[in-house]
């Protein structure tokens, strides 16, 4: 005896479309859910530090006379950069070197991913280059996969890898040249949570400063990509 299918059940599977990545594959996704829930758990970390020595600072004032808030006040400068100041630095430089790592292993993985399901001869490694642009380059050259690589948060993710390259090589420190268009001091002009700190007027360099907001968007923007690339149509290979 046979089933006939109903009309509507039949449409939806002739208009089912394979997706590069599709159950199991999409668990290196969960890896950028995890990110953000280290990334909140850090920030109210840092602000509930920032409030309890504030509050701490004043009560202490509170008791002393004149003399003493001058001593004690020079004496907890540095504890208090060091509070609000230097291990957030690290912290978001560390986070973010993660993430921008997370998003480049998550590239090659569906590299792979496009490879083992579609059957080519061709893997990533075969092709020149490096780093998030070499997979870009397999993905849209061997398997059509276009868009997500014209896309505002694609062009975001090349500068983030810039960024990237100057927190990991250089310590955060970049040339401080804000009215040249071609240079990163200049393009990083109006990103959230980043900032360019110089130690004194007139120097040629500057710190890179990250903050919560920075890498909960750097999370937002690198999963909107592999999310995007992760739903587009398997190419199926003919030959």
């Amino acid at each position: 005896m046979s089933t006939t299918l109903p009309p509507h059940i039949r449409q939806a599977q002739q208009k089912a479309v394979a997706r590069i990545a599709s159950g199991f594959d999409r668990i290196l996704l969960y890896e950028f859910d995890y990110l953000e829930e280290h990334r909140a758990f850090a920030e109210t970390h840092f602000l509930q530090n920032a409030k309890s020595f504030e509050e701490q600072f004043s009560a202490d004032l509170a008791e002393m006379d004149e003399d003493e808030r001058d001593d004690y006040s020079d004496h907890m400068i540095d504890e208090y950069t060091k509070v609000v100041e230097v291990l957030p630095r690290l912290q978001w430089y560390a986070q973010f070197l993660v993430v921008y790592s997370s998003f480049e292993h998550a590239l090659n993985e569906l590299c792979g991913i496009v490879k083992n399901r579609s059957g080519f001869s061709l893997s990533l490694k075969d092709l020149e280059g490096q780093g998030i642009r070499r997979a870009a380059n397999y993905l849209s050259k061997v398997a059509n996969v276009h868009s997500p690589f014209k896309s505002p948060e694609w062009n975001r993710a090349l500068l983030l890898g810039e960024i990237r390259n100057a927190i990991a090589h250089r310590n955060g420190e970049i040339e401080f040249k804000p009215n040249d268009k071609k240079s990163l001091s200049h393009r990083i002009q109006g990103v959230h949570g980043l900032q360019l700190k110089q130690i004194a007027a007139g120097m040629e360099d500057a710190d890179l400063v990250l903050d919560a907001n920075f890498v909960r968007d750097a999370i937002r923007v690198l999963r909107k990509i592999l999310t995007d690339i992760a739903n587009y149509p398997l190419y199926e290979n003919e030959g």
